[in-house]
């Protein structure tokens, strides 16, 4: 796709983590127009302070359906329960365009109104910081037609991998709700260092340091993270007695638990509707 327009409908964290990595990337080919769209001006005024001026700013319903009507490429990044009242006002300049949609429990039949060539993308707040992932469901159109394009324009968030449509919820659960969950450790360890007596910016810089470099090592080292955990403990030492506490509490069944529950509060979303 030669000479694209992107519009944006919806640019809350997700939506401006997208952008943000869009227009820092050197993506090819690069898209010649961004159009961010929101409700009101004060709203678009806040975008630019966070975009700066390489993207053009769209308030109010008639202005939101006219760069509909520009775009080859429309990234969906409202809330989940506001996609059928932005559709409305804008179906009748949807022209199959290429749909990225960012929304959680929203399928991909139920976005195929706007477009057959869908990509539904589950990101995560990291992506913020270029250090994202994010899992890519795509219609059998767009699958065929857009994926690459779909692949560069969100890899620049951090990493992002195609997933069949079936494991969006798990995804949902693993890559959206996984910071949450990896800050609750990071957050526990914070206070078992404090409680220790170690001061609370050294214990949390320490930690932050801590998971960043682990997550590093299991990605370099590609080994699973049993074997490389079992190199750390010594016979009768430090690591060994703190991890069967950590066991006794059920620390590893509650996290594996907790990404399922998440993931099946997912699905029901789908079910409600």
């Amino acid at each position: 796709m030669e000479n694209y327009t992107i519009t944006v409908l919806g640019c809350g964290v997700m939506g401006t983590a997208v952008i943000s990595a869009i227009i820092r990337s050197k993506v090819e080919p690069f898209p010649s127009k961004i159009i961010c769209c929101s409700n009101t001006e004060s709203s678009s005024v806040k975008l630019r302070s966070k975009l700066g001026d390489k993207v053009e700013y769209s308030f109010g319903p008639e202005n939101n359906k006219k760069a509909v009507s520009e775009a080859n490429v429309i990234i969906l990044g409202c809330k989940p329960y506001m996609f059928q009242s932005i559709y409305e006002g804008v179906k009748d300049v949807c022209k199959d365009q290429l749909v990225i949609s960012l929304l959680a429990g929203v399928t991909i039949e139920e976005l195929q109104v706007m477009s057959p060539y869908v990509a539904k993308v589950m990101t995560n707040t990291p992506a913020q910081f270029g250090c994202g992932m994010a899992g890519i469901a795509f219609s059998p159109e767009a699958e065929s037609k857009y994926s690459e394009l779909v692949m560069q324009l969100i890899n620049p968030i951090g990493k992002a991998i195609k997933l069949p449509e079936k494991n969006m919820d798990a995804a949902t659960s693993l890559i959206g709700s996984g910071p949450a969950f990896c800050l609750l450790f990071l957050e526990s360890l914070i206070d078992g260092a404090v409680r220790m007596g170690i001061p609370y910016d050294i214990a949390k810089e320490s930690a932050a340091k801590v998971m960043e470099g682990t997550a590093k090592m299991v990605e370099e080292t590609n080994e699973h993270p049993a074997v490389l955990k079992s190199k750390i403990c010594t016979p009768g030492g430090t690591t060994i007695g703190g991890l069967l506490k950590m066991e006794d509490a059920g620390v590893r069944g509650g996290v594996a638990r907790g990404v399922e529950e998440a993931a099946k509060i997912s699905a029901s979303f789908a079910k409600k509707k």
